[in-house]
């Protein structure tokens, strides 16, 4: 009725996740992140791809943290789905040179998506993960503590505003009249 104030419509679970990962992999935050990283015998924008890799690796470990068990599956199958729609979208051209000498004759979805996997051997956890990111970009295994502020620091930042979503959404939903849709978190 047109008297009434329309209630405020809070995002799914899966969609909330969708843009953690899509937020995540984001290129250009990415290249931020790598550009501060030391050089090596990778150029720029593979080790940028790779950063953003890893960040779909700490996508992941942030819904398993803060999700409930029997919602995760449901949130991490989500947030791969934009994962991979994100490189799927960047592999129609064929690969720059540079990057054709790390990756091969590869899609970047297929590099995507082994790296995805390699990370998921270790359980998306970051202290591990860590030292396969450095082996993948050709770095002094030293670099481990150069990087590591680097990248908790963004996942610090997904972290607490993905934690905000979750929030927001259990304080709408208390005024709601579907209580059920509502407890997302632990």
């Amino acid at each position: 009725m047109f008297w009434r104030k329309k209630k405020e419509e809070s995002l799914p679970l899966e969609k909330l996740a969708w843009n953690l990962m899509f937020t995540a992999t984001d290129p250009d935050k990415n290249w931020e992140v790598a550009s501060n990283f030391r050089k090596t015998d990778v150029p720029g924008n593979a080790v940028t791809c790779e950063v953003s890799f890893l960040m779909g690796s700490i996508c992941r470990d942030i819904i398993r943290k803060a999700v409930r068990l029997e919602l995760q599956d449901s949130a991490i199958l989500s947030a791969e789905k934009a994962y991979k729609k994100t490189f799927e979208d960047e592999s129609s051209e064929e690969l720059p040179p540079e990057m054709r000498a790390v990756y091969g004759t590869s899609l970047l979805i297929e590099v995507a998506t082994t790296a995805l996997a390699n990370y998921g051997t270790d359980s998306d956890f970051l202290p591990i993960t860590l030292h396969t990111f450095v082996s993948r970009i050709h770095g002094d295994p030293r670099m481990i503590s150069e990087i590591k502020p680097l990248i908790e620091e963004r996942l610090n930042a997904l972290q607490s505003a993905f934690k905000e979503l979750l929030v927001l959404h259990r304080f709408r939903c208390e005024f709601s009249f579907t209580p059920a849709e509502c407890s997302f978190t632990n």
